[in-house]
């Protein structure tokens, strides 16, 4: 049986509200404070842009929860990667990032200055070894607590994001994009690589805003208001599912993790705490997945044969690229994503919150 808090929350309440959702997870029967402790964050785009990466006031609302129950602010780092389309350094800035670290005296470790090294699975891997040819992981992360911060958000590849989703970013490199055919058994894979590394894991996901649509990053944001915590990524992914109202055999990861015995994803062994009695009480945000222009293109050309060496092994990687980055960039946020940005932050309160982190 697998226990998962879900939790109501308002700008006015999240430090409590994050607090709460620990405790009742029981957060401190998985996180040690005789281990040190990373913090991955969720970063999908090095711009601003509501629902898509991990808020500042999450980030701050965990840090203040353990460090008040006694964890040392030096074993404490913060981590995250950067992709083909995205610059950590931008990132960190353009989130807010910066400012929580530097008031909790945090150490950051932008992961690609990590130092990766080979890891002996307890099983073959489903496709990372095909894929990848290696199975790697920052050293630096090796035997400590990991605690994920993803976002309620929709994706084109996987239908949802979340906490198996955030392990993408921790694992794997820049070549994260040949993963995009088979993802949901990458997850997996991945999930089985974290349990074999780290002393606990544990998630906070944040549905204060979620995001609708075309994810992980041209979406519609919606106020959402709930927290869910659990040691149990396969579970925390299931009841997100729930919540955003997308039919759980659409996304298979939960069940091949499941079967594996990596998690759980059976309602009827998931325990619901907090503010809803049960799984049938809890709200259903009617979320939509859909695909972006570019990620509709990536894996309609990813099906030709020799397509993948084409594109992503060779000179011309630089071409998707650069097209991502322009539609991404120069087209879709000017033209309709600028009016999501400024909606977020200056007529909603959760918008109000994030400005106060800015230095």
């Amino acid at each position: 049986m697998s226990k998962v808090a879900v939790v109501k929350t308002t700008p006015k309440t999240i430090d409590e509200d994050i607090a709460r959702a620990m405790d009742l997870a029981d957060y401190d029967k998985y996180v040690s404070k005789d281990v040190a402790t990373t913090i991955k964050l969720n970063l999908s785009w090095s711009k601003l842009y509501p629902a898509c990466s991990t808020n500042p006031y999450i980030f701050d609302g965990l840090l203040k929860k353990l460090i008040s129950d006694g964890f040392d602010n030096r074993t404490i780092t913060a981590v995250e990667n950067e992709t083909v389309v995205t610059n950590i350094y931008a990132g960190v800035k353009n989130n807010n990032w910066y400012p929580v670290m530097k008031k909790h005296k945090i150490k950051f470790l932008p992961l690609i200055k990590a130092t990766y090294v080979n890891v002996d699975l307890p099983r073959k891997t489903l496709v990372m070894e095909e894929i990848f040819g290696e199975t790697i992981a920052p050293k630096e992360i090796f035997g400590t607590n990991i605690i994920h911060l993803p976002t309620v958000k929709t994706h084109g590849h996987t239908q949802m994001t979340g906490a198996m989703k955030d392990s993408f970013g921790l694992y794997l490199t820049k070549n994260r994009h040949l993963a995009h055919l088979k993802i949901h058994e990458i997850l997996v894979d991945l999930l089985l690589m974290q349990q074999t590394i780290s002393h606990s894991e544990f998630v906070l996901t944040d549905g204060t805003v979620m995001g609708d649509g075309a994810g992980p990053r041209t979406m519609i944001p919606k106020i959402g208001n709930i927290l869910i915590a659990t040691a149990d990524m396969v579970a925390a992914d299931t009841v997100q599912t729930r919540l955003m109202g997308i039919e759980q055999c659409l996304v298979r990861k939960l069940e091949i993790a499941t079967e594996l015995g990596l998690g759980e994803s059976n309602p009827e062994r998931i325990e619901i705490a907090g503010d809803f009695e049960s799984w049938e009480d809890l709200p259903d945000f009617n979320l939509s997945p859909g695909k972006s222009p570019v990620i509709a293109w990536n894996r309609g050309f990813l099906r030709f044969p020799g397509m993948e060496t084409f594109l992503f092994r060779s000179p011309l990687m630089w071409l998707p690229t650069q097209l991502s980055g322009l539609y991404h960039d120069g087209i879709w946020l000017p033209l309709k994503g600028k009016k999501w940005v400024k909606w977020f932050l200056e007529e909603t309160e959760w918008g109000k919150l994030w400005r106060s982190y800015s230095e």
